[in-house]
């Protein structure tokens, strides 16, 4: 709010200086001679009228811009602010107050109070304390990768704990939820009335209402079991009780600290159950991140000539050099797909994930040294996009060593011909990625959107230029390979007489439950067919889980990996018995599981909240005061 009433104040001083900048202008001419009078006049009239008409548009709502910029900010602000509160309260909920503290502390008495009881209480102190050590020290690595991590060649030993401590803490969030989901929905098949409600809203840790016979535990209906009795009864009796009561209040307080420890003993075995948990899921999602798995597929490409049978055609996506991807990276995709000895090879987008400088091109260098028959082909992926397109277009096209050893193809084609072996012809396309689809992105940050039209018809010439092509490829004679970064429009594509898609860009979902948010894509991992009636025989997608991924190094129900594609012609495969591997993959199975699991896990959350809702309403109902009696309190 003072922001934006300091940007008012601005908005109104700068229109007052302009305003006694054109009186004073005016006044000024006004006194020349008249000889001069309207030729002053026709400049005043021009000046306004070049301001008015030939001003930008930033010019003329410079203030009203940035009042509208100032309070996304602000909202945008606020909102992730609210994120990160109940983010944080509910980990520190889960592990420091429900197994060391008292069920009444709640998140901002407790950090308060931690910081001003003398001498501190280690039980409220040192977990907490170690709590929010943990959770700045993953922030840490989250500022540093944006930063020291895109100007070093390789990631140090501090980023690299730093930042893996931030995906450790995803995982971490993910473990609480999927435990604390499962624990609910066992609540709620097999546990008693009111048993996941009490537990969801800690109810069964002070659940208590003090009555003039002490304290005495709420039963499901929402009323204590005192108060049951109390409305059978009369005044007389409540008297009397009162005067017994007297005697029963340090029997009562003994039962409520041994409930309450009761439950805290379970929660801290809850925290075990987390540990040991979030322990194998950060093991295991390590060890996918870093063993990229060589995976083979033999497919069978529509038109593909009997001197191209056997084609092999390595490829790898999703390299990401940037802040935990380095030299030491490119060095191992390199070795891996040297290995294999292909006859060419594609990177299918992603190879960068930061802007150009000194870094990342010692970071692409041993990319140089990739060697096939037929060459490398590089088509750029969203994150190229992203971080300056045009400085990698110029990277590729225009400095050596990169633009002496791999082709860019950017709505582009060319030819492969395995070696030069006589009447082996395939037409390879490399398309712009999805990510460029539209004007705005285009016209701020330089992006193209694929068009295969312009691909057909354009081929990459000498020195980073492009020749137009008269005469396309015919998709009805030769065979198509397609290289798209993102796996979308494959019934399009293979109507158009594509035989094969390369993607990458999905990671196989990379860190599991995020695999519920790649159903937009057409496949998220392994070999799919599509069979669009093409008189030819179906078409196939295949679509990399990446040899890296994004961000921390962690995976969790996906894997790294590259591959080796093996071409075959669809004649000779059938002749041989042969057919394609379309299986379901660990990564899609994965997908699916998550899109059950996760609306499950949310209703069985939701349904606690409204009994909540509901019988809050119903507690401060005036029934309850008659039935309970002039001597019950809520507490």
């Amino acid at each position: 709010l003072l922001l934006l009433l300091l940007c008012f104040i601005l908005n109104l001083a700068e229109r007052c200086m302009q305003q006694l900048k054109q009186r004073r202008s005016f006044s000024t001419k006004q006194s020349s001679n008249n000889n001069k009078m309207s030729m002053s006049s026709l400049e005043i009239s021009s000046t306004e009228d070049s301001a008015s008409n030939g001003g930008s548009m930033w010019q003329r709502h410079r203030s009203t811009i940035l009042t509208a910029i100032l309070f996304v900010i602000l909202i945008a602000t606020g909102l992730f602010s609210l994120l990160v509160y109940m983010l944080l309260r509910y980990l520190w909920l889960r592990l420091v107050r429900d197994p060391f503290l008292s069920p009444t502390d709640n998140f901002p008495s407790a950090c308060w109070e931690m910081f001003t009881t003398c001498p501190p209480n280690s039980k409220r102190t040192l977990p907490t304390i170690v709590f929010f050590l943990g959770f700045g020290f993953a922030m840490l690595g989250d500022i540093r990768a944006k930063t020291a991590g895109y100007n070093s060649v390789q990631p140090d030993w501090l980023l690299y704990l730093s930042y893996q401590a931030f995906g450790s803490l995803v995982v971490l969030i993910c473990a609480v939820w999927f435990l604390d989901a499962l624990y609910l929905i066992s609540l709620f098949c097999v546990g008693d009335s009111g048993e996941a409600l009490g537990w969801w809203y800690r109810r069964r840790l002070n659940g208590y209402y003090k009555t003039n016979k002490g304290y005495t535990r709420v039963s499901s209906g929402g009323y204590s079991d005192v108060a049951q009795q109390e409305d059978n009864s009369d005044d007389g009796n409540l008297e009397a009780d009162g005067e017994d009561g007297e005697d029963d209040d340090m029997e009562q307080e003994r039962e409520k600290a041994k409930y309450l420890d009761e439950n805290r003993r379970e929660a801290k075995q809850r925290l075990v159950l987390i540990i040991v948990f979030y322990a194998i899921w950060t093991g295991l999602s390590a060890y996918s991140a870093y063993n990229p798995k060589l995976v083979k597929f033999t497919i069978p490409v529509p038109k593909l000539p009997a001197a191209c049978d056997g084609y092999k055609l390595a490829m790898a996506s999703d390299l990401h050099l940037g802040s935990m991807s380095g030299a030491e990276e490119a060095n191992f995709m390199v070795q891996k797909l040297n290995a294999l000895k292909p006859d060419g090879i594609a990177l299918v987008g992603d190879i960068g994930d930061q802007t150009v400088n000194d870094a990342l091109k010692q970071k692409l260098a041993p990319l140089a040294n990739l060697k096939a028959k037929d060459g490398v082909f590089y088509t750029f992926g969203n994150h190229e996009n992203y971080r300056h397109v045009e400085d990698y277009r110029q990277l590729f096209r225009h400095e050596s060593p990169l633009k002496d050893n791999i082709v860019l193809l950017e709505n582009e084609h060319t030819i492969l011909s395995k070696g030069g072996a006589d009447g082996c012809e395939i037409v390879l396309l490399g398309m712009a990625d999805w990510s460029g689809f539209g004007t705005v992105r285009k016209k701020r940050e330089g992006q193209v959107e694929p068009n295969l039209t312009q691909a057909l018809h354009t081929t990459p010439g000498p020195d980073g230029t492009s020749i137009h092509v008269e005469e396309a490829p015919s998709g009805e004679l030769l065979p198509m390979i397609m290289m798209q970064h993102q796996p979308k429009n494959m019934t399009g594509a293979a109507e158009f007489g594509v035989g094969l898609q390369l993607s990458g860009h999905t990671h196989g979902g990379q860190l599991w439950p995020q695999h519920f948010v790649l159903f937009i894509y057409d496949a998220i991992s392994g070999l799919w067919e599509y069979d669009v009636g093409k008189k030819y025989g179906p078409s196939y997608l295949f679509v990399s889980e990446g040899i890296v991924g994004y961000g921390p190094r962690l995976r969790f129900l996906s894997k790294t990996d590259y591959a080796l594609l093996t071409l075959r012609s669809p004649a000779f495969m059938k002749a041989e018995g042969l057919e394609p591997d379309t299986h379901i993959t660990y990564a899609t199975i994965a997908m699916y599981c998550a899109w059950v699991l996760v609306p499950i896990s949310l209703l069985a959350c939701m349904v606690p909240c409204c009994c909540w809702a509901k019988n809050g309403c119903k507690t401060y109902q005036p029934t309850l005061g008659r039935s309970a009696g002039e001597g019950t309190q809520l507490v």
